[in-house]
């Protein structure tokens, strides 16, 4: 146990993975292939623009290759994206369209996800000193087990959820009660460590112990800094932050 810390609740891309490099191809392989089912009979120069049409939808400027940190891409559910999409490529008549729109997400970003740091040893040593770990996601908690299960590192997780758990979605606090209930831990005894800012809302909605943003994401310093507790470059960091940092007293 580190300093009263027992759990620590992560979120996924931008924290553990590397968003640029698994969502950013994973949202543009996807628009492609849903302007080839939109616009069949279509040339190239139309198809193109409906991707740039999709893609921008939801902060990504595909000519610019940005991203905006507060888009619904950076921040919103994987359901909500696949439902916009849908509509907007002309697909909700299509039975199964939302579901094919996240069939074809998952399977590029399970396939592309990288890890920002080693994440096996990283997470060993911290269950070696006590901690209970998780991972809350808005995508969904299928892609987020394959993910890790694909890193071959699932058997270390306490917990998953995505959007799709149960627990609601971010930033509201059932992912932080709901690893609070598998685990038996207290809110307080919780750290929460994100790259977002629905991740920091989720922690203090919660009554977290300890609110961190990562700077690995989406977002920068100056976008996170007043709603977190404390503001890191990347997870290596975590360790010897929490060395620093007492948890509350229990009441």
């Amino acid at each position: 146990m580190m300093n009263g810390w027992r759990g620590v609740l992560f979120d996924k891309d931008g924290t553990l993975i590397d968003f640029h490099g698994t969502w950013v191809p994973a949202t543009v392989n996807t628009a492609a292939a849903m302007a080839v089912l939109a616009l069949p009979d279509s040339g190239e120069h139309e198809r193109a623009a409906l991707v740039r049409r999709l893609v921008g939808m939801i902060g990504y400027d595909y000519d610019a290759r940005t991203l905006d940190p507060e888009s619904l891409l950076a921040r919103g559910s994987l359901g909500e994206i696949a439902a916009l999409w849908a509509r907007a490529a002309g697909l909700d008549g299509m039975e199964g369209a939302i579901e094919r729109i996240g069939a074809e997400f998952r399977t590029h970003a399970v396939g592309s996800a990288t890890p920002l740091v080693a994440l096996g040893p990283f997470f060993e040593r911290l269950r070696g000193r006590g901690m209970l770990l998780g991972v809350a996601t808005m995508d969904t908690t299928l892609s987020a087990r394959m993910t890790f299960a694909n890193l071959k590192v699932e058997h270390l997780l306490d917990f998953v959820t995505g959007f799709d758990g149960g627990h609601g979605e971010k930033p509201g606090p059932g992912m932080v009660q709901g690893f609070c209930r598998a685990t038996g831990l207290k809110p307080r005894e919780v750290v929460v460590v994100g790259d977002s800012l629905h991740d920091l809302a989720m922690a203090k909605a919660a009554g977290a112990g300890l609110a961190v943003a990562v700077l690995s994401g989406v977002a920068g310093h100056e976008h996170l800094s007043a709603d977190a507790d404390h503001v890191i470059a990347g997870i290596d960091e975590l360790e010897a932050l929490l060395d620093r940092v007492r948890a509350p007293a229990l009441a």
